[in-house]
């Protein structure tokens, strides 16, 4: 369906033509239509509703937990990011049970989708990239100079990063929302009036400065965060094992002889150079976080790439059918990414998941505590 939509837009409108013919020679109809049916509307579709119950329960949690830290400030923010992304793709995806009864009526919302929810989906992909950058350098600089970090990235100070980038990036690519006029005209086909997507004005003055700087921006960024992300990681796996070394040798030697000495050393050392078991635990939930992000970013940005180096590989060139099988997964990779997060803190922080259970057990336990007395 949406691929039909994508090439039946482009005939209705005032969309210019590619310049190489199009070929459907990647997948036959049929075998196109079984994919766009179980990638689209039952997989992404029902990944989508999970990542918004889930978001929703992360945010719920942080809530109840006060924004006291500036772990929690940074992943709530990554989380309602992953909500706005999971809402658009379950919103996108939604024509598929309007065709059920109305087919023209599907259509539309599958072209102004690509209008709307398409790019909401993708913009909100790159910000929540960004943010997970920043989280992995708020990480590494906790395991590097844990004393110093603690007075420097205060609540107040995340927050205000967490506003910055997420202004920055998504208004980098908000001038996308504004390439395309949504106008209702007579379709033969569905014998009804449909809504197609037309290039207005603005899109046809800047076409190419403005695709080159969308293309651009989307290597751009996810690239740099992948860099960070990837080399963040790296400072931190080598600090944690540095940090497990030291630790045991300082029980090593601590077995073997007690001196004033040794003990003087070991607090120092401490104090000076190893994290708090709490604080260890959070950054190797963390860094779960992180790679599940670097195994995210790597297929798009490696898309983007091909289709900067392979002109046909894009919508109505000679490797349309392609790039749309591609997309599937790329789409699906994006809104497991928004839906994973949830399981992840559950199950390596106790402090979110004692939380997690009061939200469900504390009217229970007032019960039955109640009933007790």
């Amino acid at each position: 369906m949406a691929a039909e939509v994508q090439t039946s837009a482009a005939i209705l409108t005032n969309e210019t033509g590619p310049t190489t013919a199009y070929f459907v020679e990647f997948l036959d109809e049929r075998s196109r239509r079984i994919a766009e049916i179980i990638m689209e509307y039952v997989v992404c579709f029902s990944v989508g509703l999970l990542g918004i119950v889930t978001n929703i329960l992360v945010i719920t949690v942080y809530a109840k937990q006060g924004f006291r830290e500036s772990v929690a400030i940074s992943m709530t923010t990554i989380a309602v990011w992953d909500l706005i992304k999971s809402i658009a793709g379950v919103m996108e995806r939604f024509s598929g049970i309007l065709r059920i009864w109305n087919p023209a009526m599907a259509a539309s919302w599958a072209r102004i989708s690509v209008v709307a929810f398409n790019y909401l989906i993708c913009f909100s992909s790159y910000v929540t990239s960004v943010m997970a950058a920043y989280v992995a350098v708020e990480r590494c600089l906790c395991v590097s100079v844990p004393l110093k970090v603690k007075w420097l990235l205060t609540p107040r100070v995340t927050l205000t990063a967490c506003l910055v980038i997420s202004f920055v990036v998504f208004g980098c690519f908000a001038v996308m929302f504004g390439i395309y006029d949504v106008v209702w005209e007579w379709s033969a086909t569905f014998n009804a009036t449909v809504a197609v997507y037309k290039k207005n004005a603005f899109y046809i003055k800047h076409d190419e400065p403005l695709f080159a700087y969308y293309n651009l921006s989307g290597i751009i960024w996810p690239l740099a965060a992948f860099v960070v992300i990837v080399v963040a990681t790296i400072i931190i796996i080598y600090k944690l094992r540095q940090g497990s070394k030291f630790r045991a040798a300082q029980s090593s030697a601590s077995s073997l002889t007690f001196t004033p000495g040794l003990e003087m050393q070991e607090k120092s050392g401490k104090q000076g150079q190893q994290l708090s078991n709490r604080d260890r635990q959070v950054v190797k939930m963390l860094l779960v976080i992180i790679i599940i992000y670097i195994a995210s970013l790597s297929p798009r940005i490696s898309l983007y790439l091909a289709k900067h180096l392979i002109y046909d590989l894009y919508f109505l060139r000679r490797y349309h059918d392609l790039f749309k099988f591609v997309l599937y997964w790329l789409w699906l990779s994006d809104l497991v990414n928004g839906a994973v997060n949830f399981f992840v803190f559950y199950n390596m922080s106790s402090s979110f998941r004692l939380t997690f259970k009061a939200l469900f057990t504390s009217q229970a336990t007032k019960k039955q505590n109640t009933t007790m007395l």
